[in-house]
C-alpha cells in the first residue's frame, strides 16, 4: 500500500508532467516542501516497521553527567544555538560568531590564541590581534551569560575551549556519522537500516556549513566536503528508493542533487529512468539533453556510455 508521502509525491510529479511552465515551476516549489516531508515521513514508515540501525559503538567522545548544561549547535545552514534549551537569538557581531563556529569545530586540539589570531586577524599586528581576540572572546561570554550563568567559554592550558563540564551536541557531527553509519550499513546489504541512516543524515543537512560566513577561507574545505557528502547521501537514497519503486520519491532526490551539481550524471541518468518507468519518455529524452547540456558546458566532456545507453533503451521502449 502506498504511504501518503508516496501519494503526495506522485501528485506533485503528475502536476509537473500535465502543466505549463507556470506550472511546472509551482510544482519544483512543491518538490522542495515534499523532499522534507517525504524524508520525516519515510522515517516514521521505517519505525512502524520496526526496522531499526544496529549500533553498537557511540560516535560521541565520552560527556559530562546528564546534569550538566547542554549545549546544541547546529552549522548546517543558518546557525542556531542552544543552552540548555533556551535559544541565543542575537549575535553582536560577525566576528563573534564565525569565533565561536570555529571553535566548536576546531576541539582537538582546542586553537591556541596564536592560532585563533592568525586565522581571523591575520594582517594586523599582534597587539591589535590579541586585543581584538579578546574583545571578541569577552563578546561571547557575555552572550551565553544573559542566558544562564555557566561558563561556557574559557582560556586553559594556553588554549580556548568550551568548559569541560558541557555536553555538546553538533548537529555537523551527527550528520557525518549518520552518513558514516549508513554507507557502512550499505555495504553489507542491510539495506532497512541504511535508509533510516541516509535519511537521518539528510534530515540534519538544513543548508551548507557555517553558510552565515560565505567568504571566509577556513571553512570552504569542510563546507565543500560536506556538501559533497550531502549529495551522495541522497544519490544512495534516491538508488533505494527506485529498487523499492518509489521512482516519484528518486526523482524529487535527484532534482535536488542536480539543483546543486549539475554534473553529477548518475543523477541526471537516474532521473531518465525514473520518468521511462512512469511513462513520460518526452521528460526523460529531456533530461538527457540537460545532462548533455551540462557536461559540455561545465567540464568539455559528453554524457558516459551508461547514460547514452539508457537513452537508447528508452528510445527502444525497453525500459
Amino acid at each position: 500500500m502506498q504511504s501518503e508521502v508516496g501519494r503526495a509525491g506522485v501528485a506533485v510529479h503528475n502536476q509537473f508532467l500535465a502543466g505549463g511552465d507556470d506550472e511546472r515551476r509551482d510544482a519544483r516549489e512543491m518538490d522542495a516542501q515534499f523532499a522534507v516531508q517525504w524524508l520525516r515521513g519515510r522515517e516514521v514508515e521505517l519505525r512502524r516497521m520496526g526496522i531499526l540501525p544496529v549500533i553498537t559503538v557511540s560516535h560521541d567522545p565520552p560527556q559530562p553527567d546528564r546534569s550538566s548544561p547542554m549545549l546544541a549547535v547546529c552549522l548546517l545552514g543558518a546557525i542556531h544555538v542552544e543552552l540548555n534549551a533556551t535559544p541565543i537569538v542575537a549575535w553582536p557581531s560577525q566576528r563573534m560568531r564565525a569565533l565561536f563556529q570555529y571553535l566548536v569545530t576546531h576541539r582537538n586540539p582546542w586553537p591556541r590564541r596564536e592560532v585563533l589570531m592568525e586565522a581571523f586577524w591575520p594582517r594586523m599586528q599582534p597587539a591589535s590581534a590579541r586585543n581584538n581576540l579578546n574583545v571578541a572572546i569577552h563578546g561571547i561570554r557575555r552572550i551565553f551569560r544573559a542566558v544562564a550563568d555557566h561558563p561556557v567559554v574559557v582560556f586553559e592550558d594556553g588554549v580556548y575551549r568550551l568548559h569541560r563540564s558541557l555536553r555538546l551536541w553538533l548537529d555537523v557531527e551527527d550528520f557525518e556519522y549518520h552518513v558514516q553509519v549508513g554507507r557502512a550499513l550499505h555495504g553489507s546489504g542491510d539495506l532497512a537500516s541504511a535508509e533510516v541512516e541516509y535519511v537521518r543524515a539528510a534530515r540534519l543537512y538544513r543548508g551548507d556549513f557555517a553558510i552565515d560566513d560565505p567568504y571566509a577561507d577556513w571553512p570552504a574545505v569542510y563546507r565543500e566536503r560536506l556538501l559533497l557528502a550531502y549529495l551522495d547521501t541522497l544519490d544512495r537514497l534516491s538508488e533505494l528508493y527506485v529498487d523499492q519503486r518509489h521512482y516519484a520519491s528518486s526523482a524529487t532526490l535527484c532534482q535536488r542533487i542536480l539543483e546543486r551539481d549539475p554534473c553529477w550524471e548518475r543523477a541526471h541518468r537516474r532521473l531518465m529512468l525514473c520518468y521511462g518507468l512512469l511513462g513520460h519518455y518526452h521528460l526523460a529524452f529531456r533530461q538527457y539533453g540537460s545532462c548533455e547540456r551540462a557536461l559540455r558546458n561545465d567540464i568539455g566532456v559528453e554524457p558516459g556510455p551508461a547514460t547514452k545507453e539508457l537513452l537508447q533503451r528508452l528510445r527502444d521502449h525497453r525500459v
